[in-house]
């Protein structure tokens, strides 16, 4: 059996709901979802569950209202190693129930006459004449192949689409496991009321969370997420190893009634990928790894990339080219919205993974970073992001404070970080406006990454 479309969505998460939601908006195109889960596990993928409120108001996708918010949030606290020093930065956002958020958008798709598939296994990308011309999946109902003008992989850090390109492709990048955090968490009922739950908190501590931190995340009431994440192909112990054997000694945290759920996953973190289109092929969501560094959230890094991917659909069916060119603008208007800043806080998650608890604690209590940069460090949810652009009012800081620090190193080493964030976001937003200047650009990247790592005496 084979079926036509305009647009094939594998996924249903975060990045495809969210495209679905708004391809639905224009009703001039035959759209399908698939996923693999059910409409009970729809974003099925656990994590802390937190997303700004801002990333619906600047993509014009309705907040999350009613049963979809477990808990309103304000600001967030992060507790250097010894924890008696704590910065907390203010902004609005929310702890959501994924499943029900979820649920209303592809709902809200549906009824504007896009296609829904779920239960269903995609399996591969049809490849024709140099481009993706649809997909096969297999359900209930046996093996199907459905055909598109453009097919998008939004099937999360499995890329089941990319991974079936030919590997020279830019967009068929596979992930490095030291890009990545393996993280596991609990939602927990706890036999306490969780208290200042407008506050969502979380821990640097290179011994419980090696190259991550750890969160405790209130849902309301006497209910919280709790987990932690560690950097992925460094050997370090299992996450939930970590979580029984370190973390529930705490009392906070032991002093439960009963678990909810309990999970763990992969999140990439790391710059996005190279190019996130191709020949009638577009990939978003962690699947081109368009989540934060350096907090690993990924929810509102997925909205952003659905929408420039529904910017770039809709121009390439204005022009009837759905090429790679013809799909450029989804490039372009990603890189320059929030690559740049995602490229940049890359550098801020290599630099933090390469300290050490002492040096945390220096940071912190000096105050050589206050608590109006502190997401210099990128150890904050997407609560309220842009600091980067705010580092430059610390360079004299630094200079001052080399005449009476005892870690001129570091704090020269931190210095050096400012700068070659400025530049690696500099060359984002100068990302070429069409495939012709992508090679060019990819050696400037990687070049400036090779000096960074160079002259911080740094490793991956």
């Amino acid at each position: 059996m084979e079926r036509k479309y305009d647009v094939l969505i594998a996924g249903a998460g975060p990045a495809g709901a969210t495209l679905a939601y708004l391809l639905s908006l224009k009703k001039s195109y035959k759209v399908a979802v698939f996923d693999s889960r059910s409409w009970d596990d729809l974003w099925g993928k656990p994590c802390g569950n937190a997303i700004g409120s801002h990333h619906f108001e600047e993509l014009g996708i309705p907040s999350p209202r009613g049963d979809e918010i477990k808990q309103k949030v304000k600001g967030i606290s992060i507790y250097s190693p010894s924890e008696k020093n704590v910065f907390t930065v203010y902004g609005e956002g929310f702890i959501i129930d994924r499943n029900r958020l979820g649920n209303r958008l592809l709902r809200d798709a549906l009824s504007n006459g896009v296609e829904f598939y779920p239960k269903t296994q995609v399996l591969r990308p049809i490849l024709e004449d140099g481009k993706v011309a649809g997909l096969e999946v297999n359900s209930d109902a046996g093996k199907m192949l459905f055909r598109a003008g453009i097919t998008v992989d939004a099937t999360g850090t499995a890329g089941v689409l990319k991974r079936s390109l030919p590997r020279n492709l830019p967009v068929a990048e596979q992930l490095d496991p030291k890009d990545s955090d393996v993280a596991f968490r609990e939602i927990v009922e706890l036999d306490y009321e969780v208290p200042h739950k407008d506050i969502i908190r979380i821990y640097l501590n290179q011994q419980i969370a090696p190259g991550g931190y750890w969160w405790f995340f209130p849902e309301g009431g006497n209910r919280a997420n709790i987990g932690l994440g560690v950097q992925g192909g460094m050997g370090y112990p299992s996450p939930m190893g970590i979580y029984n054997s370190k973390l529930m000694l705490r009392p906070e945290i032991s002093k439960r009634k009963r678990v909810i759920s309990s999970a763990g996953a992969s999140v990439p973190t790391r710059r996005p990928i190279d190019s996130l289109v191709w020949n009638g092929f577009i990939v978003i969501g962690d699947a081109a790894f368009t989540v934060n560094p350096v907090h690993g959230g990924g929810m509102g890094y997925a909205m952003i990339a659905a929408y420039w991917a529904a910017q770039g659909i809709e121009r390439a069916y204005e022009s009837g080219d759905f090429s790679e060119s013809g799909l450029w603008e989804t490039n372009v208007g990603y890189m320059k919205m929030i690559g740049a800043k995602q490229a940049s806080l890359e550098l801020t998650r290599i630099f933090l993974q390469n300290l050490s608890d002492r040096d945390l604690e220096f940071i912190m209590e000096k105050k050589v970073v206050s608590e109006e940069d502190v997401d210099i460090l990128g150890r904050k949810g997407e609560l309220r992001e842009g600091s980067i652009e705010r580092a430059t009012r610390i360079v004299n800081d630094f200079i001052r404070a080399l005449k009476i620090s005892s870690r001129p190193s570091l704090l020269l080493k931190l210095k050096a970080l400012q700068t070659f964030m400025g530049k690696m976001k500099g060359v984002y937003l100068e990302y070429p406006g069409s495939p012709v200047g992508l090679s060019s650009w990819q050696l400037r990247v990687n070049e400036l990454r090779r000096e960074f790592l160079s002259e911080l005496g740094l490793t991956r």
